[in-house]
This record gives structure tokens, C-alpha cells and sequence, in this order.
């Protein structure tokens, strides 16, 4: 699978689990020094290849306007780290955890123990501003984990595999809907 196919892949997987709604959420893989991004406004259920704009690492293009809103945290993100996949989803359970919980999230079932273990929360800060894009960029390039919550916002998933950013997502709303059950 090629990188725009992988793009597209995850999108539809993404809005068919919830974990974004019609028009949010975005995804990313850095390609040397390209960043393949997903339009601003794209349904990330029926992405195209036409959804997807190419843009340097490094500095800004003309593209960069089409190109995810969110690219600013993505090209921060890739520059201060080696990562090679960033997913900005929506996902309802962790986002309302969000309101509940302070500084971090940790999982009560075996599988969010396992994978998680605990899931940082950021402040809330503005979405697509160079303060959240310092945030999640200085977090990454600091710490181990993988998958961090913005406070009221959404969460990004970091990884060198698309697919394995993906089931961090995934899991993080599956074990965030598992704790708001449970904690009720």
C-alpha cells in the first residue's frame, strides 16, 4: 500500500469507529523531507487521492493554505521529532474524559493497562495555533508516549506506522468508553 492509499485507508477506518465526525480530524506521513497531509475540511471517511497535499517539513509553500488546518502542529511535530505518522482525531469518550480528568488518563481494562498504560492530558489551548503546535511538538520530542489528549479538543497519535497510530486512536476510545461505563 502506497502512502496516499495508507492515508485514505485510515480516514475510512477513523470515521467509520466514531473516532472523528464528517468534516474534523486529519492525518499525516512525513516522506523524507514531504509531509503528505489531508486537505482542510476533507471527510476523512471519503478521502481521495485529491484530499491529500504535499508539503515540505521544512518550510511553508503555497499548499500550505488546502493542506489540514492542523498543519502547523504536524510539520512542528516532524521537526522535532522522528516520527513519520501524526493522527489528529475526535474521538467523543477520551474528549469528555478530557473535561472530567487533570493531567492524565489511566486505563482500567486489561487491554488499555497493556497498550496505554497512561495517556498524557495537555491544556486546552487553540486549535491550529503555533501554542498548540509548540505543546504537542515539545511533548513528542520530550516523551515516550505515543498518544497524547488536548484538554476539550481531541487527541494526536505519533508513531513511525500509520497503522499502529491508528490502533493507539482506536484503543484510546475504546478504553475511554470502557472507563466512562465503569466509572458511573
Amino acid at each position: 500500500m502506497n502512502i496516499i492509499e495508507e492515508i485514505i485507508f485510515t480516514g475510512m477506518v477513523l470515521y467509520k469507529e466514531g473516532l472523528v465526525n464528517s468534516h474534523a480530524g486529519n492525518i499525516s506521513v512525513r516522506d523524507g523531507d514531504t509531509i503528505y497531509i489531508t486537505r482542510t475540511g476533507a471527510m476523512l471517511g471519503y478521502l481521495t487521492e485529491n484530499d491529500i497535499v504535499k508539503v515540505p517539513v521544512d518550510k511553508t509553500s503555497d499548499l500550505d493554505k488546502i493542506a489540514s488546518s492542523e498543519l502547523i502542529v504536524h510539520r512542528a511535530v516532524y521537526q522535532k521529532t522522528n516520527y513519520k505518522a501524526i493522527i489528529h482525531a475526535h474521538p467523543v469518550n477520551a474528549v469528555a474524559l478530557s473535561f472530567k480528568l487533570k493531567e492524565k488518563f489511566v486505563p482500567v481494562d486489561n487491554e488499555g493497562k497493556l497498550f496505554l498504560k497512561e495517556v498524557p492530558i495537555l491544556p486546552e489551548y487553540p486549535s491550529a495555533s503555533p501554542e498548540l503546535a509548540e505543546a504537542v511538538s515539545d511533548f513528542f520530542a520530550d516523551n515516550p508516549h505515543n498518544i497524547i489528549i488536548i484538554k476539550t479538543h481531541g487527541s494526536f497519535a505519533a508513531h513511525n506506522s500509520l497503522n499502529y497510530a491508528l490502533k493507539l486512536t482506536s484503543d484510546l476510545e475504546f478504553c475511554a468508553k470502557v472507563f466512562n461505563i465503569v466509572s458511573h
